[in-house]
Formats: C-alpha cells, structure tokens, sequence
C-alpha cells in the first residue's frame, strides 16, 4: 500500500513538473480571434496587421509552453487585441476598395451616359440635316416642275389653296364625245410627266364637260377622260400610286354654258399638284351637289342644245 502512494506521487510530480495541459481562457480567446481574421475575405486587404498577430499568438504560445502561466494570459490578451484590430482593417479597406471601385463603376456608367448621349444628339443633327436636306431637295424639286409646266404649250397653270393647278383643255386632248387622247394630247402630256417626274406631291387629275348631253353621260365621258390621262403619265415614268383620277361631269363649271366659248372653258382636265404629301387628298364637291339637271320636273327638262364638240 506504502509503494503504491509513493508511484501515484512520483507521477503527479512529473506531470506538474511537465506544465500545465489547459491554456488559459485569454490564450483560447486569442486563437480563435486569430483563425477569425485570418479566415475573413478581408484578410487580404490588411497582411501587415495579421502578421503582427500571428507574432503576438506565437509569443503567448511560447510563454503557456515554458509554464508562465500569467505571462501567457497577457501576452494572449495582446495577440487577441492585435487579431481583432487586424480583422477591423481588413474589412474597412475592403469597404473603402468597394466604395473605390462603385465610383469608378459609376463613373464609367456616367461617361458611357454621356458618350451615348452625345452620339444620339448627333445621330439627331444627321436625321435633321437629312430631313432638312430633302425638304429643300423637295422644294427645288417643285418649283423646278412649276417653272417646267408653265413653259409647256396648251397648258395653263395657276396656284390655288389646294396647290399647283394644271389646266388643260378638252379639245386639245380628245376626239369629240371620245376618251381616246389625239396623238398632240400625248406629246402634250408626255412633256407635263417629264416636268412633274421630280415632283413628289400627290397629283388628282379630274375631268370636266359642259352641260351637253346628259349628267349621267357627261360623268362616264369626264370618269373616262381623266382616267385615260392618268394612265398615259404613269406609263410616262409617274408612280401610280402618287396619282388618282376622277370625273366630275358638269359640276364644276368655271363659265356659262350658254355660249360656246364658255362650254369651250368647261370642257377640260385639270391635273392638281396637291399642296402637301402630308396634308391629305384634295375634296373635290361631290357629284351631286353640281347635278342642277337630276331631279328636275319633266316640264323643265333642258331645252335641245346645238351640237358642238365635246
């Protein structure tokens, strides 16, 4: 029993004379502090700091291994300070590194806003200098086509509030009671589609009698003359689809009909220059309201007229 007190004795000296196996509380604290700011994505931003903790954990280290105990508690408060102050920096130059590149993100941002804006505001000048361009190309276009028309012989061209109005008379272009143009109509109107090709405006060309013959026939001949010369300047180089025609029999007068040389005047073609491409088709009255003939009592039909050429 005697020998046996004396081993367990002999053995507890030994493990006191081999130190303490416990770290103090401050050197645990002071590692875990350590591996927190060596771990942080921050650590990066502060190598300096860090290394000056790792020293002041390998120093505590030191001072538990050797047994000095209150030395190490010390030396472990240091290290853990060193650990925290060293994860502070890190993450305050890392925010201060984002807050470097969100200026310099945004700035980028700013200059390419700038740079876009500058090339739309000249993207701007080009498309108005374009437009510019063609409203005066346009411009030159027409008053080279009015000037064209008004040297053209049998042609008669007057400015109204619906445009440049082309007045061209009937017997110059037709056969009498016919939609067929007489071969001088066609050179006639070949010179008018060379002046106008140029021209963009909308163009109505409208067709006139006098009060010869029927309202109803006298439609049908204006329907067919007009649009016999609209086809004839399409085939001349005009587009068709800038171009229409209409009859308006004897609606439209622009003398009496009780003479010949007044129904001579009404019986015409007129070809309308509208004023502007966007400002719509020219409204002509309609038919009806000219037609003094329709609806008329028997006892008050019209008188027979001398046959002339219409």
């Amino acid at each position: 029993m005697k020998r046996t007190l004396v081993a367990i004795a002999a053995i507890a000296a030994l493990v006191g004379a081999c130190g303490p196996t416990r770290p103090p509380n401050q050197l645990v604290d002071a590692r875990v502090a350590y591996q927190q700011a060596l771990t942080n994505p921050a650590a990066p931003m502060a190598p300096g700091d860090l290394f000056e903790a790792r020293q002041a954990l390998d120093d505590a280290e030191r001072a538990f291994s050797d047994g000095e105990i209150d030395k190490a508690k010390n030396l472990a408060y240091i290290a853990h300070r060193k650990a925290v102050t060293a994860q502070a920096k890190a993450e305050t130059a890392r925010a201060i590194e984002a807050k470097r590149v969100a200026v310099v993100d945004f700035q980028r941002f700013r200059d390419m806003q700038v740079a876009a804006s500058r090339e739309q505001l000249e993207r701007a000048k080009g498309a108005l200098s374009i437009a510019q361009a063609e409203a005066e190309a346009q411009r030159q276009a027409r008053e080279a086509a009015e000037a064209k028309v008004k040297e053209i012989e049998g042609v008669h061209a007057r400015k109204s509030d619906k445009g440049l109005i082309l007045t061209i008379s009937g017997s110059v272009l037709f056969p009498s009671g016919k939609s067929e143009l007489l071969p001088s109509a066609k050179e006639r109107l070949s010179e008018v589609a060379r002046a106008l090709k140029d021209d963009k405006r909308s163009l109505l060309v409208v067709g006139h009698t006098d009060t010869q013959g029927s309202p109803e026939s006298n439609e049908r001949l204006s329907d067919a003359r007009a649009n016999a010369v609209r086809l004839y300047l399409v085939r001349e180089g005009i587009d068709d689809d800038r171009i229409r025609s209409e009859g308006m029999g004897e609606t439209l007068p622009v003398a009496e009909n009780t003479t010949p040389e007044g129904r001579a005047n009404n019986r015409r073609v007129e070809i309308i220059l509208e004023a502007s491409r966007g400002s719509g088709h020219t409204e002509l009255p309609k038919r009806e309201e000219g037609k003094k003939a329709k609806g008329k009592e028997p006892a008050k039909k019209r008188a027979p007229e001398k046959r002339e050429p219409r």
